[in-house]
């Protein structure tokens, strides 16, 4: 596994990749609107650190990061369903607590309610539910 920092010719695959791991989820909550779901993804591309995993020279997934002084927010993680449940999510995220306990800030996500095979990943790494909005179960790591 590999992890870079995408670049704009990622963002066609990218956002290939967010529709077919996550469009289940958000048409159960919301609703699907490509139109919308384009714009929006362009726009956390655009502001959020992007990077792309790859496994074999292929893309598999993607973590997208919001970095902030008093935190590190996970904006956006997905894996490609082939690759789901074989420790790739769970090696990128052990590498952001680490990153989150080395600068004493808490590492915070939010899960979509649907999603309870990536709320157990995350509860099983250590994360808490902090709150809840109507369409995420928000949770936040803290190193002991």
């Amino acid at each position: 596994m590999t992890v870079r920092p995408a670049s704009d010719s990622d963002l066609t695959a990218l956002f290939d990749l967010h529709r077919a791991v996550l469009r289940e989820h958000i048409e159960k909550i919301w609703g699907w609107d490509e139109t919308w779901q384009r714009a929006n993804f362009a726009a956390e591309f655009a502001y959020a650190a992007t990077s792309v995993i790859e496994q074999d020279g292929r893309i598999v997934g993607y973590v997208q990061i919001l970095d902030k002084e008093d935190r590190i927010h996970i904006q956006n993680i997905a894996i490609s369903q082939e690759y789901q449940s074989k420790g790739i999510g769970s090696r990128i995220l052990k590498k952001l607590q680490l990153e989150a306990a080395a600068r004493q800030v808490p590492l915070q996500l939010g899960a979509f309610r649907t999603n309870t095979l990536a709320q157990k990943l995350y509860a099983r790494l250590g994360f808490r539910r902090t709150g809840a909005t109507d369409t995420h179960i928000e949770m936040s790591w803290t190193a002991t």
